[in-house]
């Protein structure tokens, strides 16, 4: 989210005026999210002919959905519409030429895709794509693990796009080091999301969540606002649960919460509507307390039928054989549940010499010792690399010459 956001903004503007309409129909809003993000609108030329060829890839270039991809100064798409507007006053047509000639921004961009991890990617869309499955659904754990700024959080975005195109729901939660003493902190606030991503849908919408819900929990509503407040503003006032002796009310607890996520993870039947499969990521899961490892441990051995995506990412050099979260995959594992590890490594050569090019806008050649340094300073962790770039621009280390030459 930079100021190029505002350029693919200026290219829905530029599409209705050229088309008379949204690049997008959709109405739904998850729908309409998948489509900002993963979807390519109908070229200009091709829904009015009366677009010109370069107008409708000046349109083009600003929707694109990576923002590397996109203009990266405003002074670019200013001179290909002067240029359209010149052919326009000489010869009263647009020819061919290509667009952003005269783009270089003068911001040191890094760009935000990914380095050295198609592997790694290619692993988690697989295991989306199994408990999605519609002849086989089952709940499923993936385990990322790595150092410290090594691309955790960065590669679990990556499943981002895929869940909202299945209409899923994709919610975080972050374990924290100084509240390792409240149960179940990083999934409440993952519940937390949930609710708020359902409040913010159509009135139809939420009538409709708030009736199967309630369907679902029946008596034990109120256990669950007991731990998701927000679930009240989805469902209303609920009665109090009649008090039980500790045991049975944690068991209570378990099968009320399996429960709620039940209604957002059944898999898809003729019977039903689409599905709505349930992605949760667990950041810093080496912080975790035993009332989550109990939880999850639960969803991944019992809830075999569900489409429930539970992912984990956590520090290796903070886990060893003796902490509870390798016991409790011990114990999954034992009871087949199904767990995938995706073990990180630091970025090679090859690849900090990539995101140098992409970076300097320059060729291999040329940023090859620039990332042979790179990688003898930072061991190829990928935070280390941005912030070893950074430094080496705000100390002028790095300068970025721009000539523009308009005729």
């Amino acid at each position: 989210m930079d100021y190029r956001t505002d350029f693919y903004s200026l290219g829905v503007t530029f599409y209705q005026l050229l088309c008379d309409r949204l690049p997008f129909a959709a109405t739904d809003a998850l729908e309409l999210v998948h489509c900002h993000i993963a979807k390519q609108p109908v070229p200009p030329h091709e829904v009015n002919p009366a677009v010109p060829g370069p107008v409708s890839d000046l349109v083009m270039k600003l929707l694109a959905k990576n923002a590397e991809d996109r203009y990266q100064s405003a002074h670019g798409i200013w001179a290909d519409l002067q240029e359209c507007w010149n052919q326009i006053q000489q010869t009263q047509q647009i020819e061919s030429f290509a667009v952003e000639r005269w783009d270089i921004s003068s911001i040191f961009q890094i760009p935000q895709k990914l380095y050295g991890r198609a592997h790694e990617v290619e692993s988690l869309l697989k295991a989306f794509e199994q408990v999605i499955s519609t002849t086989k659904a089952a709940a499923e754990l993936i385990l990322v693990s790595g150092y410290p700024g090594i691309g955790k959080t960065t590669l679990v975005q990556e499943l981002y796009k895929p869940v909202t195109h299945q209409n899923g729901y994709f919610i975080t939660g972050k374990y924290e080091q100084l509240q390792r003493n409240i149960p179940y902190f990083a999934l409440i606030q993952a519940f937390r999301e949930l609710i708020r991503q359902l409040l913010s849908e159509s009135e139809e919408q939420i009538i409709d969540w708030r009736e199967k819900l309630l369907a679902a929990l029946g008596d034990n509503a109120q256990v669950v606002v007991d731990v998701i407040p927000d679930l009240e503003l989805l469902i209303g006032k609920q009665p109090e649960a009649i008090a039980l002796p500790p045991a049975e009310a944690q068991n209570r607890f378990y099968l009320a919460l399996e429960k709620f996520i039940r209604v957002f993870t059944q898999p898809f039947t003729i019977d039903i509507e689409p599905i709505h499969p349930l992605v949760i990521f667990l950041n810093d899961l080496q912080w975790t307390d035993s009332a989550s490892l109990q939880l999850i441990q639960r969803w991944i051995t019992i809830m075999n039928d569900q489409q429930l995506l539970v992912i984990g990412a956590y520090r290796d050099t903070e886990v060893d054989a003796s902490h509870p979260l390798a016991r409790s995959l011990q114990e999954i594992q034992q009871a087949k549940g199904t767990v995938h590890h995706i073990a990180l490594s630091p970025l090679g050569l090859a690849d900090v010499n990539c995101l140098l090019q992409d970076t300097l806008h320059c060729g291999s050649e040329k940023s090859l010792p620039l990332a042979e340094l790179t990688l003898q300073k930072t061991d190829g962790n990928p935070f280390f690399v941005n912030e070893f770039l950074r430094f080496l621009h705000q100390e002028k280390l790095i300068n970025l010459v721009l000539q523009y030459v308009i005729c």
